[in-house]
């Protein structure tokens, strides 16, 4: 179905900046793609017969992207359970309940559809030798396919390290009754998971990776790879042309502790050294780089996935953005299902990322703050890029994958007045909520109008969740999680002094003296 959308303002391409905004903008969508942009009236002269869509008031934005969610549907404030230190947190959501994989993908599709994000990167946090791993991933993505979510899906998994950093020294502390519980976590085959984490992702690719979706590499973490599981991804993932490797690095102190203790330098440093850090790495977080480490990524042309309110929830600190985008380092959106209103909302978190790095220096006239469309890049062009859709997806220009996502205006622009004195991306960054979304166009077909996802019935969806949620935890999930409560002190003690390391901070927040 051919479509023309018709917009009060439009914005083509973050990139472009104010050039790449068109008022009274149009574009034809055919056959899934963006055919024509331009004026409205010209193109509606042109094109007399196509179905339009928008009211001529509204704000037309490229699709916004997620490039870094685990999938969950309800988070992990709705299944009832706070946030602490992540390393505190991994123990303690064995309490959070969980419902059917296909439900939980359906749902997150929803709740990013309904803000304006039209493609997620689902990073898997699977179980090494996992019988079931590849009917959980084909649920997974089943479920975003049924709301209309285009995706990027990764497999995740740890083949070491599983229960704590340097498990099996850690495992030693333990008094023997937790040993015993303890012991599948930390002494398993390796080597077997390798294998069948490989052969995971060839079944996954080879019947799933196509136009419109993207199968790509998640290894969990650095400190969770062994040097072999992360070297055979690379030389699969260049054959395969360089597709993407997400891998979560640095999010916290502690891990930068690791790997100074394992590597007696930064784990990204110990990546180089394994000839992971290039052009298709991905790093999740990447809280603790140090200066060298942004060096590195710059020079290799490398990604990371900011995650703002999440790694303010869990206590991480903040990611070293300002510095990372002055250096040139490719940063995307990732909202990691933590987002700062617990609802997926990806334009709150564009502008959290907007706010959260305006401190980098008090120099009145050498130190400009990120800018509106810098800031866009993040959650549209460059999150295109980490999730494999480099050049396809994140502006709106012919030959790219129509999705577009048309904003209502009147609260933002007359609630009760806004100066036309600022550019259209600088008050959609600072006005905008993701409640404002009224049209959300994927793949050139209608998936929310007028607030309304089409594509399901979104109360039926809500209803079989809260039944299956509602069940609670097993007795024997109960039990699992009491006897994760039994370890948290050892592991408490086992990281006590790890984080006695010399800071120096990027952004000065406050001071001591």
């Amino acid at each position: 179905m051919d479509i023309l959308v018709r917009s009060k303002y439009l914005i083509t391409d973050p990139s472009l900046k104010e050039a790449g905004i068109i008022n009274n903008g149009g574009i034809y969508i055919s056959e899934g793609r963006i055919a024509e942009v331009g004026d409205f009236d010209s193109l509606k002269m042109k094109y007399p017969n196509v179905e339009i869509k928008g009211n001529g008031k509204q704000l037309a934005i490229p699709g916004i992207i997620d490039g870094h969610s685990h999938g969950q549907g309800l988070s992990y404030i709705q299944r009832g359970v706070l946030y602490d230190f992540l390393e505190n947190s991994l123990i303690d959501w064995a309490f959070a309940p969980d419902i059917d994989p296909e439900l939980n993908t359906m749902l997150n599709a929803v709740r990013h559809i309904k803000n304006g994000c039209t493609t997620i990167h689902h990073n898997d946090w699977g179980n090494a030798l996992d019988s079931k791993a590849m009917e959980k991933a084909e649920k997974k993505i089943r479920g975003y396919k049924k709301v209309g979510a285009r995706i990027a899906y990764s497999p995740g998994v740890r083949n070491m390290n599983t229960l704590a950093y340097d498990d099996i020294e850690f495992f030693k502390t333990l008094p023997s009754d937790l040993q015993d519980f303890a012991r599948p976590m930390v002494f398993y085959d390796k080597s077997a998971a390798i294998e069948e984490y490989m052969e995971l992702f060839e079944r996954l690719y080879h019947k799933y990776n196509n136009n419109n979706t993207r199968i790509i590499f998640g290894p969990s973490w650095v400190q969770g790879s062994t040097d072999e599981f992360l070297i055979r991804v690379k030389e699969k993932a260049d054959k395969l042309g360089k597709l993407p490797i997400h891998i979560h690095t640095l999010q916290t102190p502690i891990q930068k502790a690791f790997g100074i203790r394992k590597y007696r330098k930064s784990l990204l440093a110990h990546l180089d050294d394994i000839g992971l850090v290039d052009e298709n790495l991905v790093l999740g977080h990447a809280v603790y780089l140090n200066e060298t480490d942004i060096e590195l990524l710059a020079f290799h042309k490398a990604s990371t996935t900011h995650h703002p309110s999440c790694n303010l929830a869990v206590r991480n600190g903040i990611s070293p953005v300002y510095y990372l985008n002055k250096a040139g380092v490719n940063v995307s959106l990732g909202i990691d299902g933590k987002g700062i209103n617990d609802d997926e909302d990806c334009i709150m978190e564009l502008r959290m990322i907007y706010y959260l790095h305006r401190t980098s220096g008090f120099d009145l006239d050498s130190t400009p703050p990120l800018n509106s469309f810098d800031v866009l890049k993040m959650g549209t062009i460059n999150a295109a890029r980490v999730c494999g859709f480099d050049g396809e997806l994140g502006s709106i220009k012919p030959g790219m994958k129509a999705d577009i996502v048309l904003i209502d205006l009147n609260k933002i622009m007359d609630d009760p007045w806004q100066s036309p004195n600022l550019n259209i991306a600088d008050i959609f960054i600072h006005r905008c909520k993701g409640s404002y979304v009224n049209t959300v166009i994927i793949g050139g077909e209608i998936i929310m109008e007028n607030r309304k996802i089409v594509t399901i019935d979104v109360e039926l969806l809500y209803k079989e969740v809260r039944k299956q949620i509602s069940k609670g935890l097993s007795k024997k999930q109960v039990r699992y999680a009491q006897r994760l409560q039994e370890i948290k002190p050892y592991l408490q003690k086992w990281y006590k002094n790890w984080t006695d390391l010399e800071y120096k901070s990027f952004y000065i927040m406050n001071s001591i003296k």
